[in-house]
């Protein structure tokens, strides 16, 4: 159990109990703890109180003037299930195979695991991010340089004499002159303009976390 040992301003000791263990029955072991003290099994408890409310469990038991309230908590440990032990199956599934690990083994698997987790995420998501700027970048470069790219659209017989001219001319990937030729007439408006730029923006200062993520 969760206790503390409390002293009033009249000098008398209290055993405050908030938390009990796993599967102990409140009422059940309030009544154990007045039996013992009826059979003088246990000594030096004047009182037991549920004071349990809406803001969690409290039980107060009471220590005698002439008591000690740790030599009452300890004899408590003993005679109740104030402490008590349950066991539970160890055995675990580690790397596609049932291990029987320890508590601490268990842990550190766990966090391995969870590491694994944000590993992959966290470079799936590195790469969806990396792809997109990619693509901003190569309209960025069209959108600076716009109406040398429309004439060169217009000058060109075939969509894929145009791409290559962008790769060639602008030093572009393949990803990002199919992009540009894809792009919408809606991107040349001031408001469409800076929401690329702020996309953008926003992506870089992602790929950097993601980066600080997995060093």
């Amino acid at each position: 159990s969760k206790v503390d040992i409390e002293t009033s301003s009249s000098g008398h000791e209290r055993i405050s109990v908030s938390e009990l263990p796993y599967m102990v029955n409140k009422a059940k072991l309030i009544e154990r703890i007045r039996e013992l003290v009826l059979e003088k099994k246990l000594e030096g408890i004047t009182a037991i109180r549920d004071e349990s409310d809406q803001n969690g469990l409290r039980i107060a038991i009471d220590v005698g003037r002439d008591a000690n309230a740790n030599v009452v908590l300890n004899n408590l440990y003993k005679q109740t299930l104030l402490q008590t032990s349950f066991s539970f199956n160890m055995i675990a599934i580690n790397h596609g195979k049932p291990e029987t690990m320890s508590l601490k083994q268990i842990l550190v698997a766990y966090l391995e695991h969870q590491r694994e987790i944000i590993r992959r995420r966290t470079e799936f998501d590195l790469k969806k991010a990396q792809d997109r700027a990619h693509i901003l970048e190569g309209l960025r470069i069209a959108l600076d340089h716009i109406d040398a790219i429309i004439e060169l659209i217009r000058s060109s017989n075939t969509s894929e004499i145009a791409k290559n001219e962008f790769i060639n001319r602008y030093q572009l990937s393949d990803k990002q002159a199919q992009a540009i030729l894809d792009m919408r007439l809606v991107l040349l408006t001031g408001f469409e303009l800076a929401k690329v730029e702020t996309e953008y923006t926003e992506l870089v200062k992602s790929i950097e976390d993601f980066k600080d993520i997995l060093a």
